[in-house]
């Protein structure tokens, strides 16, 4: 006999799944779902599960528009069949879901193998569904033209009822006196008329019965029968010509029925998956690993609790351990764990998802359980012949890949006797290495389980405080039923209550003290690691709100120094494009006065200045720069030697001219190297000659051609130097004019811009002395 697993609520579970199925079958596939102990087909049911859940959550459900179950269809045509409109438009349908189903699968980016070879396993058969649709309306009524005779035939009826309407009222109007109504009717599929009983007999024809009030008479007018007779042979005609269409329509779907039948096989399968899918991602469930041994179930959630009230547990069977013993009261939670780990275990097998964030489940050979009173009146078994009949069917088959599950073991019986099979059972499963999840209330039961560690001890917890059940699963404790506290919750008579502590204390062994002593310390331990737990928690929550103000903090900073940048970098160009005024004014002059030249000077001062730093900001040090050092300026390249200093300046001489520079716009450099002058008169500076040549937005080829020419051009005006600027942008147009500069001779270097005059945008060359 198979094995429903009803204690385990599997068909509950199974029903809140088949709410999501799109079909029949998917609903049947699911309703049938029972575990499968085959590592591979668990493996791939499984996989197929994780990758509907995917595309589930990011893409939306499989679309099932159009798909039936049309199996009962597909095998009456298989037997020469003939189906109706319905039936064959509803195997059509197939060919377009099909192709929907497609799209989906294509247009979803994710981890997909094993559906997508589900949905290539499909055929459409459009060839056939063409064919039933160009046949056969929406409506479900053969089209005039599925066939030229069925046209011809249709034509030939219209014709027909119309001259037959035409005649019957001329008939009507030349005989109302013998009519009892001026209205043709229907018997039989022939046209009458209704005739006062009076006239019956004076009217020649075929009678068909009297009317409801037995007033009048149906009749066929013998000037009708011959018409009349001509419809109904045209009718059948078309009658017999419909049932030929449908037939070798029918026949079609024949040829394929095979087809057809694994279709419908796979699709209640994508069905079932989907479903599952969309149900756990309501449930916020997930797919299950396989393990080798052990069982872990993090933050498992029964299924059946609403999830506004469930409680999370996470379960553990890691080796050596294969006995867990769960202890605790009573309505405490004991049976929901046991039912998890059971149901999970089921589920898992039977590749369906898990309310859980995660799950590792060895393959099991089998899953027993015995839970409920299995009472039966009509089988003459009490509850504790219900318990022992399962228990001795369970240790007879089970193997130590099975998993067993027992809630109350050794109950409904004598205590000690009851205490004493419990202890035998677990026992035998120990030595079995049987996989086992057990519930009691037994302390022997208990301490038996201390002595060895292939058996963890668990419970439910229960407030003490409040005197309720918390259903926090709680490992390596051992819980105490706290009866008298629940009677007294539920308002047990005060001295009744009184009493059963008394009697309580009087029963209980020195053991059963000791372990009770023994909890209650453990309780506090754990209360006290808890505690230490949130502590914890608390100081991380607020080491992370420190890092986010840090972190805002610095962002903050980084936003003012990067405006202050801006700021710099507008002063410093502000700053370059003044003195390189300036100074293009003193190279042009050759006869100046000496109030020109100091009111040039100031003005460069000036510009000097807006550059360099207050007395409230930061000091460079001039250690390194001395009195007779040479230094070169920054902003204009010029070198000069320093003639005198103090704490944020120096005065240098540039060529004849003094000026006074920020010592963070001077830089320590070489003395410069005087070549003597065959001649004693050297040229002046071109006046109209630009030292800076533009070559941003040219093609190489031009831009070439431009600087080839301005060469020239700068070597006949005498300048030391020139700026060429190229811009940034790909690199071919900077690259293209060093090596047109390598080649040139009369330039003596060449190199970058300072960022004031234009960075990598710009090339600065000097040239070559004349001798």
């Amino acid at each position: 006999m198979l094995e429903n697993y009803e204690g385990l609520q599997f068909s509950e579970v199974k029903q809140q799944i088949c709410s999501f199925c799109s079909f029949s079958l998917g609903k049947q596939k699911i309703l049938e779902k029972l575990p499968s102990f085959n590592r591979l087909t668990v493996e791939v049911n499984n996989k197929r599960l994780k990758q509907a859940i995917n595309m589930a959550v990011s893409y939306g459900g499989m679309p099932f528009g159009g798909i039936y179950d049309v199996s009962n269809e597909v095998i009456f045509a298989s037997k020469d069949g003939t189906l109706n409109c319905d039936e064959l438009l509803k195997i059509a349908a197939q060919a377009y879901g099909i192709g929907q189903i497609s799209k989906y699968v294509q247009n979803c980016n994710c981890e997909k193998k094993e559906i997508e070879e589900l949905v290539n396993s499909l055929t459409s058969y459009q060839t056939t569904a063409t064919q039933i649709n160009k046949c056969i309306s929406a409506a479900g009524e053969l089209y005039d033209n599925a066939s030229n005779y069925l046209a011809n035939v249709r034509k030939k009826i219209k014709s027909l009822q119309k001259n037959i309407a035409v005649k019957y009222n001329d008939y009507i109007n030349r005989n109302s006196s013998l009519l009892q109504e001026g209205i043709v009717a229907s018997r039989n599929g022939r046209n009458v008329v209704l005739v006062k009983n009076t006239y019956k007999n004076s009217v020649e024809g075929l009678q068909y019965g009297s009317s409801a009030s037995n007033s009048a008479t149906y009749i066929e007018p013998s000037a009708f029968i011959g018409i009349n007779n001509e419809l109904q042979q045209a009718l059948q005609d078309e009658r017999n010509e419909i049932k030929r269409i449908l037939h070798n329509l029918s026949q079609l779907v024949k040829n394929d029925a095979p087809g057809y039948l694994a279709n419908v096989e796979t699709l209640g399968l994508l069905d079932s998956l989907f479903a599952s899918a969309l149900w756990a991602k309501q449930k916020n469930a997930t797919v299950g690993e396989i393990s080798k041994n052990d069982l872990i179930i993090k933050n498992a959630r029964h299924p059946l609790i609403d999830s506004s009230k469930v409680v999370s547990n996470t379960y553990r069977m890691i080796s050596p351990v294969r006995i867990i013993l769960i202890t605790g009261p009573n309505t405490g939670g004991k049976t929901v764990s046991l039912k998890i780990i059971g149901l999970f275990s089921l589920m898992f097998l039977c590749g369906l998802p898990l309310c859980c964030d995660e799950a590792e489940i060895p393959i099991f050979d089998n899953i027993f359980y015995d839970i409920g009173d299995g009472q039966s009146i009509d089988d003459d078994l009490s509850t504790f012949s219900s318990h022992i009949s399962n228990i001795a069917r369970i240790t007879s088959k089970a193997t130590t890949k099975s998993l067993v599950i027992f809630d109350e073991l050794g109950s409904a019986t004598d205590p000690i006797e009851g205490q004493a099979i419990a202890g035998a059972v677990l026992d035998y499963c120990r030595k079995k290495q049987i996989y086992v999840v057990a519930t009691t209330h037994f302390a022997k039961l208990k301490a038996y389980g201390k002595q060895y560690n292939d058996i963890m001890i668990s419970s439910v917890e229960f407030d003490q405080e409040k005197l309720k059940p918390t259903y926090k699963y709680k490992e390596n404790t051992i819980g105490s039923s706290n009866a008298i506290e629940i009677a007294k919750r539920y308002g047990l008579n005060e001295e009744i209550i009184s009493t059963a502590y008394q009697m309580k204390e009087q029963q209980a062994t020195e053991d059963d003290k000791l372990i009770e002593k023994l909890q209650d310390e453990l309780n506090q331990i754990r209360k006290e690691q808890q505690d230490v737990v949130e502590l914890k928690i608390k100081l991380q929550e607020k080491e992370k709100e420190l890092n986010k103000r840090i972190a805002k903090t610095n962002a903050e900073k980084e936003k003012i120094l990067e405006q202050a940048q801006i700021q710099s970098d507008q002063i410093v160009q502000q700053a370059q494009t003044e003195a390189d005024e300036i100074v293009e004014k003193l190279k042009e002059m050759q006869n100046y006065d000496i109030n020109a030249v100091a009111k040039l000077k100031h003005q460069l001062n000036q510009a000097q200045e807006k550059f360099s730093i207050t007395d409230d900001e930061e000091l460079i040090s001039n250690e390194s720069i001395q009195v007779n050092d040479y230094v070169k300026v920054k902003l204009t390249n010029q070198t000069g030697q320093v003639i005198s200093l103090d704490k944020k300046a120096a005065v240098i001489n540039c060529d004849g001219v003094k000026m006074k520079v920020s010592l963070n716009n001077l830089v320590k450099t070489e003395r410069p190297i005087v070549k003597v002058q065959n001649t004693k008169i050297k040229r002046g500076f071109n006046k109209s000659f630009s030292i800076e040549c533009n070559l941003i937005g040219m093609h190489v080829e031009d831009a070439l051609d431009k600087l080839d020419k301005y060469l020239d051009e700068a070597l006949l005006a005498n300048v030391p130097f020139v700026r060429i600027i190229h811009g940034v942008g790909t690199g071919a147009l900077r690259n293209a004019v060093w090596e047109k500069l390598k080649k040139t001779k009369f330039v003596k270097k060449f190199e970058h811009g300072t960022p004031a005059e234009g960075s990598t945008g710009a090339t600065i060359v000097y040239f070559k002395e004349k001798k």
